[in-house]
């Protein structure tokens, strides 16, 4: 008994380092959130994006921490003296844009966070994507109120009535009670049909994102091969959303929203995800 007391105490007091060490960097995170949002609220936004750049630095990831953290650059980007700079001359209008899509991967129902980065993406030169069918928008709104979990709930939720009510209809003894059980289980059933696929919908769209944004200080090129002597194709500007196809060297090929496809700079674009 002994000899198990001492070895969890051996086991405590090498723990102690590393759970004073997780204490530590939460309240630095804490500490850093709150000096953040302060110099926001100020107007020095310069401070308020060095703060919450080290809170994401320190691990932490929340909708609102990313929906800050990108007004904060864009807010920065339109601080700028006429004639002597330009907007967003630092790159902040592609961070303002990551950030956002941040923001929206971790909560899809942000709605400031939706308007803002549309207000965001008007400030580039990003090409309009191929329309997709009615069924497909609604589909994707629809899928969009809620996270992949939010939907797992849900779905849950309405199997667990789904039995609940058929154990109504196989056990009710009065018959308008076994028609209500039948029709509102068939109804609770399509339900958790369509919870289900829009949960399975939304953890795809998570797990196999390959979106990213362009992130320079202007606009960058985009090369027909991975070589800076071959052809540019196009130049898009800081912000603009492509996505990922395969990597070579230094080079990444990307897929623009109007189909178009072309090489840049792995250093010119940061993943959403």
């Amino acid at each position: 008994m002994r000899s198990i007391t001492k070895i969890l105490s051996i086991i405590a007091v090498a723990l102690l380092p590393v759970v004073g060490s997780a204490a530590d960097g939460r309240t630095t995170a804490e500490a850093c959130w709150k000096e953040g949002i302060a110099a926001y609220e100020a107007g020095d936004y310069a401070r308020a994006v060095d703060n919450l750049e080290q809170v994401v630095a320190l691990g932490e990831a929340s909708a609102d921490l990313y929906y800050n953290l990108a007004g904060a650059y864009f807010k920065l980007g339109q601080q700028y003296t006429p004639g002597l700079s330009r907007p967003f001359a630092g790159g902040e209008l592609g961070r303002a844009v990551l950030n956002y899509h941040r923001a929206l991967r971790l909560n899809p129902a942000m709605e400031d966070a939706r308007y803002n980065l549309d207000i965001a993406v008007d400030h580039t030169n990003d090409t309009e994507a191929v329309p997709e069918s009615f069924i497909a928008t609604v589909w994707l709104a629809l899928r969009n109120m809620m996270t992949s979990n939010g939907w797992t709930v849900l779905s849950l939720v309405a199997l667990a009535l789904t039995l609940a009510l058929v154990l109504l209809y196989l056990l009710a003894e009065r018959m308008v009670w076994r028609k209500v059980g039948f029709f509102v289980a068939l109804m609770m059933g399509i339900i958790f049909i369509t919870t289900t696929a829009l949960a399975l919908s939304s953890r795809t769209a998570v797990v196999e994102d390959e979106r990213a944004v362009v992130v320079c200080n202007d606009t960058t090129p985009v090369h027909a091969s991975p070589d800076s002597a071959s052809k540019i194709i196009r130049r898009p500007s800081q912000g603009v959303t492509i996505t990922l196809l395969r990597s070579r060297g230094d080079w990444s090929e990307v897929l623009f929203l109007d189909g178009e496809k072309g090489w840049i700079r792995t250093a010119h674009v940061e993943k959403i995800y």
